[in-house]
C-alpha cells in the first residue's frame, strides 16, 4: 500500500532538482548576455559598460532602420541565408537518397561525405579563398581550361559574384549535415510502404511524393530551422574571404555587428543590431512551430 500511495504521489521535485544545472547555465551564458545586450542597446556609447550620461533610449533602433547600411545588411542576410538553407537542404536530400540505396563501397562514400563538415573551419576557408585567386585559382583555371573566360573571374572581389561563391562554400561545407540528418529519416521509412508501393505499380516519383516526403518532412522541417539559425550567425567564413565586401555585398547581420562595434566602436548600435537578429531568429523559431503544429494531427 505504500508504495502504490508513493507511485500516486509521482516524483516530487526530483524533476525540478535534475534540470536545475542546465536552467542555471543557460541563465548564466544565454539570458544574461542577451539582457546585457539589450541594456546597452539603449546607450549612446563607444564602451562595453555605458555611462549613464549616455542614455540614448530607443534613438538607436531608430537609427537602424533609417540607415541604408542596415537596411543592405538584413537584405544581405535574407538572401544569404534563404539560398543556403535551401541549397544545402536540397543537396543533403539528394545525397541522403543516393547515400541510402545499395551499393558498391556505400560505407566508405558515407564516411567521405561529412569531410566538408569535419574539417576546420578556417582551414577550408583559406583553401577556398586560395582556389577563388583570380590568377592562380584551380576554379579560375578550370574556368579558362574550358574557355568560359580568357580572364577568369573574380569570384572575392567583384561585387556581382562574391556572395554567391561565399555561398557556395556555405552549401559545400553545411549540406553533409542534413545528408545525415535525412539518412536518418529515410533509414526509419517501414520498408513494407515500399512492398506496397511495388505492389501497387506505383513509380519513383509516386514513392517520392506519397511515401518518402511525407515521412520526413519533421526532419525537413527542423533541419531547414537549423540551417536558418546558423547561416543567420555565419561569421567566421564571410570574414575569411570577403570581410563584408566588396561594396558590402557580403555584409550580412554579423558582419555588420562586428565591424560596428570592434572598427567604428559604435558599441551601442551594434548591440542595438544584435538584438534585430535575435528577433529574426525567434520568428523563424515561431514559423518552424506553427507549420510542425498545423502537420501535427492532435
Amino acid at each position: 500500500m505504500a508504495v502504490t500511495s508513493e507511485r500516486r504521489r509521482g516524483p516530487g521535485g526530483l524533476p525540478y532538482l535534475l534540470v536545475t544545472p542546465l536552467l542555471a547555465l543557460i541563465a548564466v551564458f544565454v539570458l544574461y548576455p542577451m539582457a546585457e545586450g539589450v541594456w546597452v542597446s539603449l546607450y549612446d556609447s563607444r564602451d562595453l559598460v555605458p555611462r549613464s550620461e549616455e542614455f540614448a533610449g530607443l534613438l538607436n533602433y531608430r537609427w537602424l532602420f533609417r540607415s541604408p547600411a542596415t537596411l543592405a545588411a538584413i537584405r544581405v542576410t535574407v538572401v544569404y541565408v534563404a539560398v543556403t538553407t535551401i541549397a544545402a537542404t536540397l543537396v543533403g536530400l539528394a545525397s541522403a537518397l543516393v547515400l541510402n540505396a545499395s551499393f558498391r563501397g556505400r560505407a566508405l562514400f558515407r564516411a567521405a561525405v561529412t569531410i566538408p563538415w569535419g574539417t576546420p573551419l578556417v582551414a577550408t576557408a583559406l583553401i577556398w579563398f586560395w582556389m577563388f585567386d583570380p590568377q592562380y585559382g584551380v576554379i579560375n583555371y578550370g574556368v579558362r581550361l574550358l574557355g568560359l573566360s580568357a580572364q577568369g573571374v573574380p569570384w572575392l572581389i567583384s561585387p556581382g559574384w562574391a556572395l554567391p561563391a561565399v555561398m557556395a562554400v556555405d552549401v559545400w561545407r553545411t549540406f553533409p549535415f542534413g545528408t545525415l540528418v535525412l539518412l536518418t529519416a529515410l533509414q526509419a521509412i517501414d520498408p513494407n510502404l515500399y512492398g506496397a508501393a511495388a505492389v501497387d505499380g506505383a513509380g519513383g516519383g509516386s514513392v517520392f511524393r506519397h511515401i518518402v516526403l511525407p515521412s520526413i518532412r519533421p526532419s525537413l522541417l527542423i533541419l531547414a530551422l537549423l540551417y536558418t539559425i546558423c547561416g543567420m550567425k555565419r561569421f567566421d567564413t564571410i570574414w575569411i574571404l570577403t570581410q563584408g565586401g566588396p561594396a558590402d555585398r557580403t555584409n550580412v547581420l554579423s558582419v555588420f555587428i562586428y565591424r560596428e562595434a570592434f572598427r567604428n566602436f559604435r558599441v551601442g548600435q551594434a548591440s542595438a543590431m544584435a538584438v534585430v537578429g535575435v528577433l529574426l531568429g525567434l520568428a523563424a523559431t515561431v514559423v518552424y512551430f506553427t507549420l510542425e503544429r498545423r502537420d501535427d494531427p492532435a
